[in-house]
């Protein structure tokens, strides 16, 4: 009869295997993560339609508001500087208050520029929404004579 008990083995876990492992899944993880700084994204939904388009009839007497591809602001065939956009609507609106704008401007027209357009519309009192926009690649300058669109 043997008394002695038989000594138990402590169970051991390879430590040297599991750092090999966790050495390899960090070595993934940094490998496939492309690293980008964070950038201020503004979300833009601009409407387009194929119903309504520049033949569509105006029923009302509009005065034009134009950017031009080359950059230049006219209000009723006049050129008007951007810092002076906000003075010469609010002097427009003085003269004849129910006069009603439109916006015409070439597709390559900086974001930028029409900001600055809206702010001025903005300054002079017409509400945004009340002006509509014809944005359209190659839009030539309305001259003096035909600022306004015919009813």
């Amino acid at each position: 009869m043997n008394i002695r008990r038989k000594k138990r083995t402590t169970p051991q876990i390879p430590i040297v295997a599991l750092v090999d492992i966790l050495v390899i899944v960090l070595l993934f993880i940094v490998a496939t993560t492309t690293f980008r700084e964070q950038r201020t994204q503004m979300k833009i939904n601009l409407p387009t339609s194929k119903t309504l388009g520049a033949n569509a009839p105006s029923k009302e007497k509009r005065t034009t508001l134009a950017i031009t591809p080359e950059r230049k602001i006219l209000l009723d065939g006049t050129e008007v500087t951007a810092d002076k956009l906000a003075e010469a609507l609010t002097a427009l609106r003085e003269r004849d208050p129910k006069a009603k704008l439109e916006l015409q401007a070439d597709k390559e027209t900086p974001l930028g520029l029409l900001v600055r357009v809206w702010d001025s519309l903005k300054s002079a009192g017409i509400p945004i929404n009340d002006v509509p926009a014809r944005i359209q690649r190659g839009m030539v300058a309305p001259a003096a004579s035909a600022a306004t669109v015919a009813p």
